[in-house]
């Protein structure tokens, strides 16, 4: 699974840039009550979480698995993406 590292430059906090970023993010990937586009492997532990949101959402997370994303958010990304300099 690719990963990158972005740095958001504000506190955290749920007004923040990065909670806004976090927020949506989750919202974005998260597959509860949805079809999923990209469904957990057959062998993730998840799948046997006591959560019910973690278990049908397919993320290790509770929060904000249940939200509608806001697309203006991506810009946000790939502006924050864009001053990334190197990844590893």
């Amino acid at each position: 699974m690719p990963l990158l590292w972005l740095d958001v430059p504000d506190e955290p906090g749920h007004d923040s840039l990065r909670g806004y970023i976090e927020r949506n993010a989750i919202a974005l990937l998260s597959n509860r009550r949805r079809r999923p586009l990209d469904p957990p492997s057959d062998g993730w532990l998840g799948r046997y979480c006591d959560r019910e949101k973690v278990r049908t959402s397919g993320l290790w997370n509770s929060d904000h698995v249940d939200e509608e994303y806001d697309p203006d958010f991506l810009q946000a990304m790939e502006r924050l993406a864009g001053r990334v300099t190197a990844c590893v």
